[in-house]
């Protein structure tokens, strides 16, 4: 597709459905270009409403005995003083912006890693520690970025590394609490201006700024319309949706500006203002799911990261790492106390706050683990009353490491399972409901339309770049037919772009760890999958 060589890597197309129209980048990105990087335009732009929307995430958690009834980690607990289920799971908030907006929030987010680039490149040490939503090259002669697989490996080679001769060292995890929700506004203006060399924020910079912080949304649930049979929302209202592809050639959930306008006067659509407060009732946070947001989080924690490289890795040889919010650090055992207090107290000087759930302690040492009394390396947690448990695994980034052995976190592949039974569980019902119109249909579920998710992806081998690639891609496009309707197209194109799926995630993991074990954690997979299909087949 030689058209779109020059497309900058930040004017990217988005599929989802929002209050503006979707754009065709492929048509208008010249233009598109020339506005965003417009200063003036930039300046004087009014930008649309988030929509906002939820993630729900399945946690599985240790029961509170001050709390609950219940002893050990489940999905639900049982409250003492009304004896309600307390469910785990957690809500992540998550905000989206509309597609012009997505464009410029791109371009400066591109301005923006350029120039925090610029300022690690400064110092090695620095440049090495911020890990999270940076490509940062595998090696020297490699254009791909690494993942979080190889920064976990880093993390574990170096615990592995300095445990040798039979050395104790101390681990130590942290988690900021509610970290995008949670920054400050005077300190993120005054980073981001540093950043790009300025002492005030320029007009345009000022007016993404004020989006960021100040910003509005509406509820994507608002969006839906009421199911009557129900009593209350359910879907989108598509036969609208419809008209507005086929009339108008864009998809949307408004037909124009002033349709949107008019659901707000009328009291169809409400419009909410930035939720998130501090103690003194202040306005702080930002959305968490713009493409700004990324780079924003990471310049704003920016002279936490040096201090804790100039006062800790330079002076005290600790090796320290953050992914976003989640920080590792290792150091001798007999600086523990010392380097917790330290890092609580610059956090809060960063106005956020260290989730005390979430920080945990771990002592790596060679220990007997037979009656031949052999020794290996072996995880120690040290809990909050002081007490030990031995073989607690340290979790970072999606692993489980022993000292002994690494294995894929186990709740990510019961939410791969989950995942599977869904589907089945969808197909099924499907199946069920044929059978009952059509006697004849076979109630059955076809294996090739769940195999993707657990077996690899249909690939072939490129020759002449000696990689692997995707055989065929189909994409929707909005074309006008000869009614003087638009209408979608599904046109099948070639794709250098690699296909994936959990199974894939696995090989990389055996790839980079240099070990076959991950894939034994994945042996009941079919199994799991026929014994769901006779279950919800019934």
């Amino acid at each position: 597709m030689k058209q779109f060589d020059d497309i900058p890597d930040w004017l990217k197309s988005k599929g989802y459905l929002h209050i503006s129209p979707s754009l065709r980048i492929g048509e208008n990105w010249r233009k598109y270009k020339k506005q965003i990087e417009n200063k003036e335009f930039i300046e004087r732009y009014a930008f649309y409403p988030l929509i906002h929307a939820f993630i729900k995430e399945r946690k599985y958690k240790n029961a509170d005995p001050k709390k609950h009834t219940t002893v050990g980690k489940a999905h639900k607990h049982i409250l003492k003083t009304t004896g309600k289920t307390e469910k785990t799971a957690k809500l992540r908030p998550l905000h989206y912006a509309s597609h012009y907006d997505t464009l410029i929030y791109g371009y400066y987010a591109h301005l923006l890693n350029l120039k925090y680039k610029e300022k690690l490149s400064q110092n090695l040490e620095l440049y090495n520690c911020v890990t999270a939503y940076r490509k940062i090259p595998i090696d020297s002669n490699s254009e791909k970025g690494k993942s979080t697989i190889h920064f976990a490996k880093e993390v574990f080679d170096e615990i592995i590394n300095r445990t040798k001769n039979n050395q104790k060292v101390a681990v130590l995890t942290f988690d900021i609490k509610g970290f995008f929700s949670s920054l400050d506004h005077q300190i993120l203006k005054e980073k981001w201006a540093y950043i790009i060399d300025e002492s005030l924020l320029p007009n345009h910079h000022y007016n993404v700024f004020k989006s960021c912080t100040n910003f509005s949304y509406v509820l994507k649930d608002d969006l839906r319309k009421t199911n009557k049979k129900l009593g209350r929302k359910s879907e989108f209202d598509e036969s609208k949706l419809a008209k507005i592809r086929r009339e108008k050639g864009f998809k949307c959930f408004f037909e124009s500006n002033e349709d949107f306008r008019n659901h707000i006067k009328q009291g169809k659509l409400r419009v909410f203002k930035n939720p998130f407060r501090n103690e003194q009732k202040q306005k702080i946070g930002i959305p968490q799911g713009l493409p700004i947001s990324a780079v924003l989080a990471n310049i704003y924690l920016l002279d936490f990261d040096k201090a804790i490289i100039n006062n800790l890795t330079l002076k005290r040889k600790i090796y320290y790492r953050r992914y976003s919010d989640d920080i590792v650090i290792i150091c001798n055992v007999e600086d523990i106390e010392f380097t917790k207090k330290h890092v609580e107290n610059l956090i809060k000087e960063s106005k956020v706050e260290i989730s005390s759930a979430k920080t945990e302690t771990f002592i790596f040492e060679f220990i007997e683990f037979n009656k031949a009394k052999e020794k290996r390396l072996t995880s120690i947690k040290i809990n909050n009353d002081g007490t030990q448990t031995i073989n607690s695994p340290l979790i970072y980034l999606g692993f489980e490491f022993r000292g002994y052995n690494i294995l894929i976190k186990s709740t990510n592949l019961a939410k791969y399972y989950r995942r599977l039974i869904n589907i089945i569980k969808r197909r099924s019902k499907r199946a069920l409901k044929g059978s009952e119109k059509n006697p004849l249909q076979t109630k059955a579920i076809y294996i090739n339309q769940i195999k993707k998710l657990y077996n690899n992806p249909l690939r072939e081998l490129d020759t002449e770049k000696n990689d692997l690639k995707q055989k065929l891609r189909t994409k929707n496009f909005l074309e006008i037919n000869i009614k003087g309707e638009y209408s979608i197209i599904s046109k099948e194109i070639n794709s250098e772009r690699r296909n994936s799926n959990y199974m894939s995630y696995v090989k990389r993991c055996s790839e980079i760890f240099k070990v076959n074990h991950f894939d034994k954690q994945l042996r009941k997979r079919k199994h799991i999958v026929f014994s769901a299909i006779k279950k919800h087949l019934k």
